[in-house]
């Protein structure tokens, strides 16, 4: 499946999504959702990204609610469009469909954490975490090629032990001496 198609299926996905969203409406309000009023809302409830003074805007109306419409669509098909293209072997169609069906609210949520991420950030010195973060990690001992055993390495945490004396007098399986 090319990258197009997969996003045509992806945009059927979020197509799923709205309908949902519209039947829900319907279902509890009895009205279509671009006419619910936040005031209509029985029983009131306060959201915490409701401010004061929003419980009563108006009804969005049918442009807003179709501009929103259409950028969850456009969202769903980009979305499962990168998805196929970036990975060709996994763009199956149930596949992108169910990328379309997620995809919003997998950003909403993403979104939810940005501002956890950067205050954890800002406490921990800004620039500073961000540039540790970015940096490869070094290695945590360096290797021990070209040492006896008993020497000291450049790595004070690297602990060899010196070797056992009494496992090279043992003979070995076969009984004919030798180092095991």
């Amino acid at each position: 499946m090319d990258w197009l198609s997969a996003a045509w299926v992806g945009v059927l996905g979020g197509a799923s999504m709205e309908a949902l969203d519209i039947i829900r409406s319907v279902r509890w309000h009895r009205q279509m959702p671009w006419n619910v009023q936040s005031d209509t809302i029985d029983p009131p409830q306060r959201s915490v990204d409701v401010r004061p003074g929003e419980e009563n805007l108006p009804a969005p109306g049918r442009l807003a609610y179709g501009v929103a419409a259409a950028l969850r669509l456009l969202v769903s098909g980009a979305v499962s469009g990168v998805v196929a293209a970036t990975y060709p072997p996994t763009a199956v169609p149930l596949v992108m469909y169910l990328v379309g069906l997620g995809v919003l609210s997998t950003i909403e949520r993403l979104t939810k954490f940005a501002p956890i991420l950067v205050t954890a950030l800002a406490k921990e010195g800004g620039a500073a975490a961000l540039e540790s973060v970015q940096q490869p990690q070094q290695p945590a001992a360096a290797p021990l090629q070209g040492h006896l055993p008993g020497q000291q390495t450049s790595s004070p945490s690297v602990d060899v032990p010196p070797p056992d004396p009494t496992l090279a007098a043992q003979p070995n399986a076969t009984g004919t001496g030798g180092v095991a």
